[in-house]
């Protein structure tokens, strides 16, 4: 049987970055592409307090889903998403989601629960742990909305409004801006109780407690944590500052109670951390709850910002938004290159003003980057070692049996020779997961050239072996005229693809008929079979009817970037609507079976998130449906398909990635666009080239007059205004900020 050679690209990746040289061997995976199977090694750690969280803040349940692989291949153990809870729905501000009208989950703009359990289902397959924030010390503003159950007097704390931090009971009885809970009642503790045994049981694996200072503890006459609390259950709470002000001993005790039940957070080490770094410095504390209060390090939550750092007004304790992204890295290296502590990593929303931050926009994907990615590797090899902390010449120095984590506290590409502190290290000759820099360590010493983001990270480890990756855009399922498949096969040295049982040598195709695809790739490590079954389904031969949407009064769709989508009663998923033009409006267009006798209607987002679905009863009389200002009905007449003039198809459009770009952008202006915000559309990794350089892939309409590719980071190509057409492909010709392309065709 012939075999393909196929270059180990993740192999060559790890060679070039030559990352222990000495008595260990190559670290954690970087470069293995999305997988869906569970035998591929990231590193990750078993539990959530050993490894560290990734905060998809404001992130729809899908969002996180596409980004998987990527996460995973950051070295974050743990997702964390914002309130599951029922709220505001509608594209609403990210703090609506911190003022719930109960205790059941409802899609209020992150997604179903059902999308909640695809989410926790996904993530098992890569080793990832999900978080769900939980809001307990109160429910919406003025009750209106609120769970009936819950409206009664004896549900609340009737303290008022002002609380004075010095104390306690003020603390724990008093309204943070909503009403708080009685929390001592029975019934509220059910009602959370059931909540979380809700969520367990969609498979979420840990909670973040909301507020928790603000809930009393056993020792106050209170059973909530001590009832509510699923041991079984990752728990931690949101302790900022003290449980209470001006009372050292009396703050230490509390704390000491916390961790009973939880890990807490620790936003005072963090701070300080991130404010030495902020003015220049670093700051030789090794945290404020290990030394006030002798909490032990897995009891913590460190971070260098958080969601309230960055989405509250300044006035309101957003401080850290407008510190530059490389400083908080910086920050972060510092805080999570530390033993037993887990360290949560914040991705920016794109907006800094509070009320202009929303649920369901992605934030950053920074978390992607080579120095965010090599310091959670760090943290994962080397979980059970203890840790040195020390500053020397402007330097912080982690120190572990495995190696160690230097930041600068400012500068950057500089020779450094620092202490190898409590001789933690074990002598030998490194280099930087980041740079390549070779660092040399003695029983004393640490020397070597940090570069230019301020952090090096090196270390060594064992790894797992990496079994061959298979996988494919479609997964096996039934199809009606044709449908488009493509597989990617990465990590095998060779591989083979069956089409019903014929040998062949592409990776991309077009079924018409019954087939069967049997895939197996071979590396080192083992065989990785697939196989996938795609069926025609030829129940329905009916032909196709045209439906029409007209949302010109629908003013929500030029503010959320939002298209129209529908799914029939013989479809298994939304597809989202072309646009034509009829009588010199455009509209949205779809042919669905004409067998079909319902239609849900709905706006999608570019992310799959969807808004306000109608569903419509379908016969003769009407195909042609038009929108109010809020799409709260749809009105239906008639119109035929022959007046409709210039239809807007979708085209392919690819992009060689050989200038090893971390991301890969693509922005587009012009006709049916719905880019209004740089860098553009994140593109959907396709396949490997014979250079091993990666190609990544965008569907646009037809009608778009410009594009440009870009990094997100600042590199970008020249404006392309000629030449886009279905299939054709793009490659840098020169370099620089502005750099030319070359075109070709891609073939499937």
């Amino acid at each position: 049987m012939k075999l393909k050679n196929l270059r180990n690209t993740f192999t060559t990746v790890l060679l070039s970055a030559a990352f222990v040289i000495s008595s260990g061997s190559l670290a954690t995976p970087l470069n293995v592409e999305a997988a869906n199977q569970s035998d591929v090694y990231y590193g990750l750690a078993d539990n959530i307090q050993d490894g560290v969280i990734l905060h998809c803040f404001d992130w729809t349940y899908q969002q996180i889903i596409d980004e998987l692989p990527d996460i995973a291949a950051a070295g974050f153990t743990s997702v964390q998403t914002s309130p599951a809870q029922a709220a505001v729905t509608g594209y609403s501000t990210w703090y609506y989601l911190y003022q719930p009208n109960g205790f059941y989950i409802n899609n209020s703009g992150l997604g179903s629960e059902e999308d909640l359990k695809r989410l926790c289902d996904e993530a098992d397959k890569y080793g990832i742990k999900v978080i769900v924030d939980v809001v307990a010390n109160h429910l919406a503003g003025d009750h209106s909305n609120i769970d009936g159950e819950l409206k009664g007097s004896q549900f609340w704390h009737w303290y008022g409004n002002s609380i004075n931090y010095s104390d306690r009971y003020a603390i724990t009885h008093g309204n943070i801006g909503m009403q708080d809970l009685n929390s001592e009642h029975g019934t509220v503790q059910n009602k959370v109780k059931n909540y979380i045994a809700q969520l367990k049981n969609d498979g979420v694996d840990g909670i973040r407690w909301d507020a928790a200072k603000h809930i009393s503890l056993p020792s106050e006459s209170c059973s909530f944590w001590s009832n509510v609390i699923d041991s079984d259950m990752y728990n931690y709470g949101e302790i900022l500052d003290n449980p209470v002000e001006n009372n050292q001993s009396y703050a230490n005790s509390l704390i000491n109670e916390y961790t009973n039940y939880m890990s807490v957070t620790d936003n005072k080490y963090s701070s300080t951390i991130l404010g030495a770094i902020n003015g220049g410095t670093v700051s030789s504390s090794i945290g404020y709850w290990t030394q006030n209060a002798s909490v032990r390090d897995n009891k913590l939550v460190y971070w260098a910002e958080s969601h309230d750092t960055y989405s509250n007004n300044t006035n309101e304790g957003g401080w850290t938004k407008y510190i530059d992204q490389n400083k908080i890295d910086r920050a972060y290296a510092a805080v999570a290159s530390r033993n037993n502590a887990t360290s949560l990593y914040f991705s920016r929303p794109s907006q800094t003003s509070k009320t202009a931050i929303k649920v369901g926009e992605k934030g950053s994907t920074h978390y992607e980057s080579k120095e965010v990615a090599a310091v959670n590797h760090f943290h994962n090899a080397c979980i059970g070692e203890a840790d040195y902390y020390t500053t020397y010449d402007n330097v912080s120095v982690t120190t572990r049996k495995s190696g160690a984590v230097l930041v600068l506290g400012s500068g950057s590409n500089r020779w450094v020779s620092v202490p190898n502190g409590g001789q933690y290290t074990t002598p030998g000759t490194y280099y930087d997961e980041i740079t390549g820099n070779q660092f040399t360590v003695t029983k004393d010493t640490i020397s070597g050239t940090v570069g230019s983001t301020g952090i090096a990270v090196f270390y060594k480890t064992d790894p797992e072996p990496v079994s061959p990756v298979v996988r494919t855009d479609r997964e096996s399922c039934t199809f009606a005229d044709s449908i488009d498949v493509n597989y990617t096969i990465s990590n095998a040295d060779s591989y083979t693809i069956t089409v019903n049982n014929v040998e062949s040598d592409k990776t991309s195709f077009i079924f018409t008929e019954d087939t069967k695809v049997v895939i197996n790739a071979t590396n080192s490590a083992g065989t990785t079979t697939k196989e996938y079954t795609y069926t025609k389904d030829i129940s329905d031969t009916s032909e196709k009817r045209i439906l029409y949407v007209d949302t010109n009064n629908c003013s929500w769709f030029n503010n959320d970037k939002a298209v129209a989508a529908v799914k029939t009663d013989k479809d298994s998923e939304y597809t989202k609507m072309t646009q034509t033009t009829v009588d010199g409006k455009t509209v949205y267009m779809l042919s669905v079976p004409s067998s079909a006798t319902t239609a849900t209607f709905a706006r999608m987002l570019p992310s799959g998130k969807r808004y306000n679905e109608k569903t419509v009863t379908l016969n003769s009389n009407y195909n042609y449906y038009t929108s109010d200002n809020n799409w709260s009905t749809l009105t239906a007449s008639k119109y035929e398909s022959s007046e409709v003039v210039n239809p807007v198809t979708t085209i392919s459009i690819y992009f060689t990635n050989n200038g090893n770009w971390n991301n890969v952008y693509a922005y587009t202006w012009g006709g049916s666009s719905t880019n209004e915000q740089w860098p553009g559309t994140k593109m959907t990794y396709v396949s490997t080239n014979e250079y091993s350089q990666k190609v990544y892939k965008i569907d646009i309409p037809s009608d778009v007059t410009g594009i440009i590719f870009n990094n997100g980071s600042g590199i970008q190509t020249v404006d392309i205004t000629t030449g886009i057409a279905d299939g054709t492909g793009y490659y840098i010709l020169t370099s620089g900020s502005k750099c030319t392309v070359g075109t070709y065709i891609y073939e499937k």
